[in-house]
């Protein structure tokens, strides 16, 4: 993505955006909610004055503002109110609400919903039962069962989400990671700035435990984790949410339930019966050597980071803008980025993670490193003018993490990963072939390498290197990197360094299952029209369409999405919720089988929106729900009832309508609301 792309893009998250037309069912949600929370006072008042064509008296929005910053900052004083929620995103600046929001003063009931919009978007959300659980441990390879109700490929957000709602409807679950890292893109990758979309996400299902797992670990430290995207988002360091992603799979196991994780294990080969996927072949790796197990299944789900498992089942996919079978490898698919976790070291950088001389290829970067960020002054967060490099602080603060290594920071960044000006260009090959994948993403190593020499060496940041302390150090990574190293011996002064740098690639596209069902860029438009809502919905999108360094008309699937579905900048066709069907997760033909990831049947485009961690995790969440009980109904997945599925995401505290109901989340009001919208009374 070119560097006026980025700009834009942090401009976005810096000025959220509320839900597309906020409805007076939304707007009586978002009172209830805050009211409920004791968040704000006066409910009555609101209900009363946020209708259409509504005024408010400028001296209850003044009790409003600072009840608001209150959330967000404790103990806020009115006249510090404007300076926390324009910090915070909540208004972009102070200066309608210091005209209006005065004795005498009125103010438009349009203004204060959005208000009322952004900020019960950003509740806290409650500490689960499940942060007491304890972790689940790694299962030796030779300690598997020969069967499990459900495999599941791939330990990231999609394949955690499904292996979590399996095993707590009873079924027994082997869920394998390639890697010694589970969290795929969300940890493996060490992407843990939570990309939300700016909506309630954070009231859904497995996404809303998720976000207070991460709250059970920083609020006793005092630590604020909504630091990513200029303190709007949740973010979580690596290292941390591994530890919580082990927690929550050891809570759905609980002491008598099956959910075994082994690592460093993939699959090679998948066994059927006609086109009935009947289970698969696992290759291990140990210190002791390969072995080769056999495993039977009921249902098995891809949630491989790349969509590895889909061809071995023999179902139809789409890779890029080709469909199996007819596969041309050089057509462009969305960039990936490997990244590396950065941290402020206090008392110097080590000595061996120093970058001091230009990695090789440096020179190739080093103009559009300079075009894309400079140092700057300090504190300078503000968009600067368009083709003109961001400043330091503004990059550490995109992707800002929180950094439970130090005391209390408030807001100043001491840690953040490196993912703004780092991608590199993929192609189908990379997909399809591990070869070229392998020479892609190693090239990709060495292109953040060089990032980090030039914020160490130009920048003069000899404060900042990569983070010893992510635990990123591991068997799997020295062995990857010390293989790259043997193959390019260039490379070896910055052993050290390597060692640090994330498990994995982050790849944002992968294979695409041919379902019953594919999604396409008109259905979840959100300016020019408005989103479908499917009668099946079993989970809930949010994000923009944004197809890195490929959003294109050579690169479209014209069969599915035409030129005018492509956005000219980041969120141009819109931020906020859209539905994703059932029949989207149903291959045409073979059965015993689920995507679970980034490999649902959808368009390129529409990939683009649904890629992201907390929409991954609930489709892993949908995808184990469908495939726990197809077990427990003796059928397979595409001929259960959709409603059934609902029915069970609904009582997991899965919202499925685009807009809220009035009712509120997890009532059985809550349950019969949201079913009547999506299938009218009965």
């Amino acid at each position: 993505m070119k560097p006026a792309a980025l700009l834009a893009l942090f401009s976005l998250f810096l000025q959220p955006v509320a839900r597309a037309g906020t409805s007076p069912q939304e707007v009586a949600h978002d009172i209830t909610v805050l009211a409920d929370q004791h968040i704000v006072s006066d409910a009555d008042y609101w209900r009363q004055n946020l209708v259409e064509g509504g005024r408010c008296e400028g001296e209850k929005v003044v009790v409003l503002l600072t009840e608001l910053a209150n959330m967000l900052e404790p103990k806020t004083a009115a006249a510090d109110a404007l300076s926390v929620l324009a910090t915070r995103g909540i208004i972009g600046t102070p200066d309608y609400w210091e005209k209006h929001a005065v004795a005498g003063g009125i103010c438009d009931a349009r203004n204060v919903q959005i208000l009322f919009n952004r900020t019960a978007s950003r509740l806290p959300i409650p500490i689960p039962d499940s942060a007491n659980a304890t972790p689940l441990p790694v299962l030796p390879a030779e300690k598997m069962s020969d069967h499990y109700d459900v495999i599941i490929a791939g330990a990231g957000t999609g394949g955690c989400g499904a292996a979590v709602q399996a095993a707590r409807m009873g079924r027994s679950v082997l869920l394998l990671e390639e890697t010694d890292w589970i969290g795929g893109q969300m940890n493996a990758a060490a992407v843990t700035s939570m990309d939300e979309g700016g909506t309630l996400v954070r009231e859904r299902g497995i996404y809303r435990e998720w976000c207070g797992l991460i709250a059970s670990h920083y609020r006793p430290l005092g630590i604020d984790y909504e630091t990513a995207y200029g303190h709007r988002h949740v973010c979580v360091e690596p290292r941390i949410g591994r530890t919580l992603l082990h927690t929550l799979l050891g809570d759905a196991r609980g002491e008598k339930g099956v959910l075994d994780l082994v690592c460093r294990a993939r699959v090679t080969k998948v066994a059927k019966t006609g086109d009935v996927v009947t289970g698969v072949e696992i290759e291990c790796f140990s210190d002791k050597g390969t072995t080769t197990h056999q495993v039977s299944s009921k249902i098995l789900i891809d949630a491989t980071e790349w969509g590895d498992v889909v061809p071995l089942t023999g179902a139809r996919y789409r890779s890029g803008n080709c469909i199996s079978g007819d596969i041309d490898p050089t057509r462009h698919i969305q960039s990936i980025t490997w990244t590396a976790v950065v941290k402020q070291y206090p008392n110097g950088v080590p000595e061996s993670l120093r970058v001091t001389t230009p990695p090789p290829s440096y020179d190739k970067h080093a103009k559009a490193f300079a075009k894309s960020l400079a140092l700057g002054e300090a504190g300078e967060l503000a968009k600067p003018p368009a083709g003109t490099p961001w400043s330091w602080d503004r990059f550490i603060g995109y992707r800002g993490m929180p950094d439970s290594s130090r005391p209390p920071q408030g807001r100043v960044i001491t840690r953040t990963h490196m993912n703004f000006n780092n991608d590199h260009p993929a192609t189908v090959a990379d997909i399809e072939d591990p070869a070229a994948r392998l020479t892609t993403t190693r090239t990709a190593i060495v292109k953040t390498l060089c990032l980090l020499y030039y914020v160490q060496k130009t920048l003069g940041k000899t404060d900042w290197s990569v983070a010893d302390d992510e635990g990123f150090d591991t068997p799997y990574n020295r062995a990857q990197m010390d293989e790259f190293i043997a193959a390019r011996p260039d490379l070896a002064p910055y052993r050290a360094v390597l060692y640090h740098f994330s498990i994995m690639p982050y790849a944002r596209e992968s294979r695409r299952i041919i379902g019953l069902k594919t999604l396409t860029a008109h259905e979840i438009e959100r300016v020019n029209a408005k989103p479908v809502q499917f009668p099946n919905t079993v989970a809930i999108g949010d994000y923009p369409v944004d197809l890195h360094g490929s959003m294109s008309l050579p690169y479209l699937e014209l069969d599915l999405d035409h030129e005018e579905d492509i956005p000219d900048k980041f969120g141009s066709h819109g931020v906020g919720p859209f539905a994703i069907p059932f029949e989207c997760f149903i291959p045409e033909k073979i059965d015993g089988f689920l995507p679970a990831e980034k490999n649902i049947s959808q368009s390129r485009m529409v990939n683009g929106a649904t890629r992201l961690q907390p929409h991954t995790m609930l489709m892993g969440q949908a995808a184990g729900a469908m495939a726990a009980l197809a077990i427990q109904q003796g059928i397979q997945p595409r001929q259960l009832d959709p409603v059934a599925v609902q029915h069970v995401l609904l009582d997991a505290g899965c919202p499925l309508t685009i807009n809220p109901v009035a009712a509120p989340r997890g009532t059985p009001e809550w349950k019969a609301q949201e079913l009547e919208v999506l299938h009218g009374s009965k």
